[in-house]
């Protein structure tokens, strides 16, 4: 049974998740409506190298946790999914008119189908854990509404 203090801090943060789902909203709705269509960014070579590092580094983690046969890796390999449908998104919408086949290629050839193995391949892994993770796999699955 779970302590009554967990049970708590687990509502606060899906409340939270809720509330900030919400907020965005808006907030995406006034930058798609105020942002310019380009704009020169300062700190531009540090923001690619710097994401760029965290990429290769989620990368390596991803490999040793893998060879290690650690319990991390499905985290590890999750976020470097996430990171690089990311990296794809952005080089795409970022590339120059003469780059922009090669990001397109790169992306669908390169780092979106490795991003679906390690998404794929981590969701598969939690399914395999057990029949908790099982049911979790819709949002609300699992869950029983009390009687009254």
């Amino acid at each position: 049974m779970r302590s009554r203090r967990v049970v708590q801090i687990r509502r606060i943060r899906e409340w939270l998740a809720l509330c900030a789902a919400i907020a965005l909203i808006p907030w995406t709705i006034y930058l798609g409506l105020t942002l310019p269509q380009s704009y020169t960014a300062q700190h531009w070579q540090a923001a690619w190298v710097g994401f760029d590092v965290l990429l290769l580094a989620f990368m390596i983690a991803t490999a040793v946790l893998g060879f290690a046969h650690h319990r991390w890796l499905t985290l590890f390999a999750f976020a470097t999914g996430v990171l690089l449908v990311c990296d794809a998104w952005f080089d795409v919408l970022t590339a120059e008119h003469g780059d922009f086949v090669l990001s397109v290629l790169i992306a669908a050839l390169g780092e979106l189908p490795l991003a679906a193995v390690l998404i794929v391949g981590t969701l598969r892994i939690a399914r395999l854990q057990g029949p908790s993770l099982s049911r979790a796999w819709w949002p609300f699955a699992g869950r029983r509404r009390a009687r009254r």
